[in-house]
């Protein structure tokens, strides 16, 4: 089954709230509803997609495909086949990883280095065409490569705060895109996520599609407000390698990446496959599939987006100023009491905090 017949069956164990009948009708094992619902869960509907199983063959590439590979090398040559195999899935170019390699291996751009000579070569040709001298592209490249995000090579954080100097809000936050799919009278929804991994203080704003200009949006109007309010640094933003954070360069610079330099936001990006860096995320989406989709999708669909938002702003409302936490060091507090404890706040607050709380 492809994702969307996965999707649907999903949705229908979760509105009926009867999976055994659902698996029954489907002819599926209830482990197998888990699986796929346990995938939806922590990644949206990339957790559904089907990953290739068997090889693509050289000629099966056409040249749009081929030449869009080649310009993906020379936006960012650090990726491999597999990073661009999922890049490319999100623009809807569907071929698969084994004939991305392929590509690659022809071109003598099998390894990173030949990648970043090939990327070099390319950006100096288009500054001698009049733009730039050849001695400025150079030097524009190496400050483009000081810029990116360097992911797994960044300094490894002490992701469970295991370090008592680490313990604290605004240490580590987690931010990602997820996909939930497209539902009736409502349509496409993405959720944009930002997670605190401390206090497990979270924001959530809803958006008909993904986009940097959307994280810029959502950083500003929603993010940094609540930073100013409760006196909180982000020390560092962990992200997933997603080409609305970190990919899609323009000119040396990226649009979402160039704003948290501006505000003095260490940025940096791991591949999705590393579930220790990201599980207090996973743990939230669960809890808010749980806590908030289901029983939303079980009583009827929302009939319209603003509608589900206004629904989806109440939780998170309840979730970060009323509600417990279940899990975790912290458990018993509320995530807004435990950031204000750790930041010791004497002044008045403003009154907006006090009426959700």
């Amino acid at each position: 089954m492809n994702e969307q017949q996965k999707y649907r069956i999903i949705m229908q164990g979760m509105r009926s709230g009867n999976v055994a009948e659902t698996c029954k009708e489907f002819g599926i094992s209830r482990t197998l509803y888990y699986r796929w619902y346990h995938a939806y869960i922590r990644q949206g509907m990339a957790g559904l997609s089907e990953k290739p199983r068997l090889p693509v063959m050289p000629n099966q590439v056409d040249r749009r495909t081929e030449r869009m590979i080649l310009q993906y090398v020379v936006r960012s040559p650090e990726d491999g086949p597999r990073r661009i195999y999922y890049e490319l899935q999100e623009e809807g170019i569907r071929t698969g990883e084994s004939g991305i390699y392929n590509v690659l291996r022809r071109h003598g751009l099998s390894r990173r280095g030949e990648r970043e000579k090939f990327a070099e070569e390319i950006k100096s040709r288009k500054g001698s065409r009049g733009r730039r001298s050849d001695s400025g592209q150079s030097a524009d490249n190496r400050q483009l490569h000081s810029m990116r995000p360097k992911g797994e090579r960044h300094p490894q954080l002490d992701y469970r705060m295991e370090d008592a100097e680490h313990a604290y809000p605004g240490y580590i936050c987690l931010q990602t895109i997820q996909y939930l799919g497209k539902f009736p009278e409502v349509g496409r929804v993405y959720q944009y996520i930002i997670l605190d991994s401390y206090s497990r203080l979270a924001l959530v704003k809803l958006y008909n599609q993904r986009s940097s200009i959307n994280l810029i949006d959502f950083m500003r109007f929603r993010i940094m407000p609540l930073l100013r309010t409760f006196h909180l640094k982000i020390d560092h933003l962990v992200t997933n390698k997603s080409q609305e954070f970190s990919t899609a360069w323009e000119r040396g610079t990226h649009k979402y990446t160039d704003y948290l330099h501006k505000h003095d936001i260490h940025f940096i990006a791991y591949s999705a496959d590393h579930s220790e860096v990201f599980q207090p995320l996973h743990e939230f989406t669960g809890v808010l599939m749980n806590r908030f989709y289901q029983p939303l999708w079980h009583e009827g669909s929302p009939s319209s987006f603003d509608s589900l938002e206004q629904c989806l702003d109440q939780y998170m409302k309840h979730y970060n100023y009323v509600r417990p936490l279940e899990e975790g060091g912290n458990r018993g507090k509320i995530p807004s009491d435990i950031v204000l404890d750790s930041r010791g706040i004497q002044e008045p607050l403003p009154l907006w905090l006090y009426t959700r709380r």
